[in-house]
């Protein structure tokens, strides 16, 4: 297994220290999000990860089609590749809080899938045709990895298509790992790629606390933003019971986007999911929580459904006492080598 670790940033004097931990730590992969209301940008601290850092991959994970021109970002990720001596990873979806938090709508999913591959193209110093207009990169280019986080059928089938790598938010379950994995050898069946060369990463919130049930408790509000992440468009085909629809339909009625991923703001968000009965049911699907030996013991789980890579969020005070902590318990369990990343 190959495990990465990401966080956001609000002071960067911070950020270089945890650079410095994570890497020492021995992740594969080191990534932030796009979310200008919430936290700093993300090409700023990719371009500081980038100088930084030396060994671990660095990605966005993830941004979304409406903020910025598919030319804009291509020249930054281009600029990034050059930073990071091609270690960078752009990851995409139809946007959330980022969009909700300034009043935009999310990407559709034709839209999405042709902002993918303009971001590819430019990229890769082609030429490509966006909203008629021919787009070029004058000064420079380098192929970029562009992902998707994809929960949903149609987004998974798009991925199948187009995408270099998936992220899944919500999978840590036999049933709903099977139905992405589906949809995305679909996708990629229908153009006549090979499904086994898309990178599928699983996301795992991760809470330490005395036992499981603690941990969990703690991550209700985060259990609230998944959820209303995931199903925020439609429930079908996302291993959705049919008697929990109404507790989800009305989560997503209620959920406060403008505290979403911001744990010291997150209350009502908490209280909403524990109120609507969700959260044992979203907590298999997401989150590893509890003693270092229970993680290992939840990767584990996470092995045998077939799981390579997972995503591991940090909802900690001290995100660099648990790094430390991850490499000492997890990575050795696992046969992590920073030589092999």
């Amino acid at each position: 297994m190959r495990f990465a670790t990401g966080t956001t940033v609000k002071d960067y004097r911070w950020y270089e220290e945890w650079l410095a931990v994570a890497e020492t730590a021995g992740f594969a992969m080191l990534t932030t999000g796009d979310s200008q209301s919430l936290w700093a940008d993300p090409f700023v601290t990719m371009a500081v990860a980038a100088q930084r850092t030396t060994v671990p991959r660095i990605g966005i994970t993830v941004s979304n089609p409406m903020t910025r021109h598919p030319a804009v970002v291509a020249s930054s990720l281009v600029a990034l590749q050059q930073l990071s001596g091609g270690r960078m990873v752009y990851g995409l979806s139809s946007g959330d809080s980022a969009l909700r938090n300034i009043g935009v709508r999310p990407a559709t999913v034709a839209e999405l899938g042709e902002f993918a591959c303009a971001v590819k193209g430019l990229c890769a110093g082609e030429t490509v045709s966006w909203r008629g207009e021919d787009l070029v990169l004058r000064w420079g280019s380098h192929p970029t990895p562009v992902w998707m986080a994809a929960e949903g059928p149609r987004t998974q089938f798009l991925a199948g298509q187009v995408a270099d790598g998936v992220i899944l938010s919500n999978a840590l379950d036999a049933d709903v790992l099977a139905l992405a994995r589906q949809n995305l050898a679909a996708g990629a069946e229908s153009v006549g790629r090979d499904v086994g060369d898309i990178e599928v990463w699983c996301m795992a919130a991760m809470c330490p606390a005395p036992t499981e049930a603690e941990g969990i408790h703690r991550l209700r509000f985060q259990l609230a933003g998944t959820a209303n992440h995931v199903y925020r468009f439609h429930l079908d085909g996302k291993g959705l019971p049919d008697e929990l629809r109404p507790a989800v339909e009305e989560l997503k009625r209620r959920y406060d986007s403008t505290a979403h991923a911001t744990p010291e703001r997150a209350d009502a968000n908490a209280r909403l999911v524990e109120e609507l009965g969700l959260v044992d049911f979203l907590a298999r699907r997401s989150v590893v929580a509890g003693p270092p030996a229970r993680w290992v013991e939840r990767f584990r789980e996470c092995e045998a459904l077939g799981i390579e890579n997972l995503i591991v969020s940090q909802f900690v005070d001290d995100q660099l006492s648990f790094m430390a902590d991850f490499a000492k318990h997890v990575l050795p369990a696992f046969g992590a080598d920073p030589s092999t990343r």
